[in-house]
């Protein structure tokens, strides 16, 4: 990553999106990651992804599991085990409709909080959301490519702040560690202390964000495409001029010279804007004299979104 740490936010709301350029990215042989990519999609452990369907930028959710490919072949474990350890982490998931189930143990969740105490304004709009997507049946099928046990497993790691990892034995068992448990959702039977590779989901989180922030970080927020599109820009620091529209009718606005680049603390509140849905229009103005502008949309059960586009 070239020294260039994700925050907190960044991570929070781009876990898979595809933002990061997979060139920076080397292997354990010190070649592009990029050229494995053939032989790992021969083997079928690039699961669900079509022939060219990874390009120069993959999401970190993507190259993590690049980064457990990698350190697997490292370590000389069978091709043949590999795609058992894929099947665990995304067949799995797929048929066991992995994201229907996380949304409806989130909104049981927010709904058992909600009888007792206000939600909060981040609470509020994560319901909203899960009503949704719960409703789009399109949108919830989109989803079973992305979530896994995987990403769930790295999901609990930076919300509980705790040590959470992948044993891997031989034939393909896999057994996850989530703090002082162990578990495995195939009800296999494992031993702990039987011979494995064990590799640290915080050990290859690292890589990306400040170790001291891990405990910090929250479960991945759904964007809009727009709202994708200038974390991508302020990431590529490619924003010459964005104006925000508040819901409170005033406007933020951030000016910077050509020369010049969105401070930390600049990016930081626009994130929070839109992490927030805090805004009814925004506006940003692109180094490549690229001009976007578009409204914030509302969702619900029955019309789904609403709002213009521009």
């Amino acid at each position: 990553m070239k020294n260039d740490y994700l925050s907190l936010l960044d991570l929070e709301m781009s876990y898979f999106q595809p933002i990061l350029p997979l060139k920076d990215f080397a292997g354990k042989d010190g070649q592009s990651l990029y050229k494995s990519l053939p032989f790992w999609r021969r083997n079928n452990l690039l699961p669900f992804i079509k022939e060219g369907g990874w390009g120069l930028e993959v999401s970190l959710s993507q190259l993590i599991w690049l980064r457990i490919l990698d350190n697997l072949r490292a370590l000389g474990y069978p091709v043949k085990d590999t795609e058992k350890v894929t099947d665990y982490f995304f067949k799995d998931a797929y048929f066991d409709d992995l994201p229907t189930k996380n949304l409806l143990q989130q909104k049981e969740t927010l709904i058992k909080k909600q009888s007792k105490i206000k939600l909060d304004e981040f609470e509020q709009q994560m319901l909203v959301d899960i009503e949704y997507i719960l409703g789009d049946k399109l949108l919830l099928y989109g989803l079973k490519f992305d979530i896994s046990y995987l990403s769930d497993l790295v999901v609990w790691c930076v919300k509980m702040g705790k040590e959470a990892g992948v044993l891997i034995y031989p034939n393909g068992l896999v057994v996850e560690k989530r703090g002082e448990e162990f578990t495995n959702h195939s009800k296999a039977p494992f031993d702990v202390e039987a011979p494995h590779i064990y590799i640290s989901i915080k050990g290859l989180l690292k890589e990306f964000v400040d170790n001291k922030e891990l405990s910090n970080i929250v479960i991945p927020y759904l964007l809009e495409d727009e709202e994708r599109l200038v974390l991508k820009e302020l990431r590529k620091k490619n924003i010459k001029e964005i104006r925000i529209l508040i819901q409170s009718e005033k406007i933020m606005r951030v000016d910077t010279q050509v020369q010049q680049t969105f401070t930390d603390e600049q990016a930081e509140q626009v994130k929070k804007i839109l992490h927030l849905k805090n805004y009814e229009e925004v506006t940003i103005s692109t180094r490549d004299n690229r001009t976007i502008t578009f409204n914030r949309t509302t969702k619900n059960m029955t019309s789904g979104k609403t709002g213009s586009k521009n």
